[in-house]
């Protein structure tokens, strides 16, 4: 990022002269409406596609308990096709692989190094799966609000400022680099120049987490694909075990009966 660009966002804002009243909001400039656009444009350009596949490799911070901060890596194979199915393949450090399937019926997640997974029904679209699965079933899913179609709604609500860094060309071709922000995420997204407006970078920032990122670098966008015939058909690997979800035991164990070895009146 060239230095000149950065100051204008991280200045502080000047003191105002005794005596005069300070605006309630500040009108935005040029750099911050432009940035505005691109990035709601970004989000309506995906929210409107029917179908689409990309590629991503992605990282996330964890940190440790002395304070050090270890990154792991992940890549993800993404399919899409509206308004029912959802296929990621996904592969984390050296051998952990992983796999979710939104096949319309059922939602199903696998990994084929414990060789469990775990199933749950089903809502009628993509946009409720991905609620369903990362708010009531409190499942991991970076960056799943990207692959909805209110994606656009859930900016609007939840970002607070938004202004431009710079333009690109680091990815092979021209990018606008946007720097937002949000309560509790900061957040960089460079987005392809063009009448495909796809995020080809993301880098998220948790503040008042120990700073800890999450990175993802997106690649071979695709909204035309021609998926195989059986892309969001559920076939499991051989000798997979069945387990619940970590909140569908919590909830099984909150509405059992007390053990008989309970005082009157405990829950266990």
């Amino acid at each position: 990022m060239a230095s000149g660009l950065i100051a204008p966002v991280l200045a502080a804002e000047p003191t105002p002269p005794a005596g005069d009243a300070v605006s309630a909001t500040p009108a935005p400039t040029e750099s911050q409406v432009r940035a505005r656009e691109l990035l709601f444009g970004m989000a309506r350009f995906l929210a409107a596609q029917q179908s689409f596949s990309v590629e991503l490799v992605g990282g996330y911070d964890v940190i440790q308990a002395d304070g050090q901060k270890i990154q792991f890596v992940e890549s993800r194979n993404i399919g899409l096709a509206r308004p029912d199915h959802l296929r990621i393949a996904e592969e984390i450090g050296a051998s952990r692989g992983q796999s979710i399937l939104f096949d319309g019926t059922k939602m199903t997640i696998w990994d084929e190094t414990t060789g469990v997974f775990a199933q749950a029904d089903q809502p009628q679209t993509v946009d409720d799966g991905i609620l369903y699965f990362m708010r009531d079933l409190q499942m991991r899913l970076p960056l799943g609000p990207l692959f909805t179609t209110w994606f656009p709604t859930e900016l609007e609500v939840r970002v607070r400022s938004v202004d431009y860094v710079e333009e690109t060309g680091v990815f092979g071709q021209p990018a606008h680099h946007i720097a937002a922000r949000t309560p509790a995420v900061d957040f960089q997204v460079w987005i392809a120049a063009g009448e495909q407006p796809a995020p080809l970078r993301v880098v998220m920032t948790y503040p008042e987490a120990g700073q800890p990122q999450y990175w993802a670098q997106f690649s071979d966008w695709n909204f035309a694909p021609v998926f195989a015939a059986d892309t969001f058909v559920l076939r499991l690997p051989d000798g997979l075990q069945q387990v619940a979800f970590a909140v569908q035991v919590a909830t099984l164990e909150q509405t059992a009966p007390p053990a008989v070895t309970a005082p009157e009146g405990e829950q266990p």
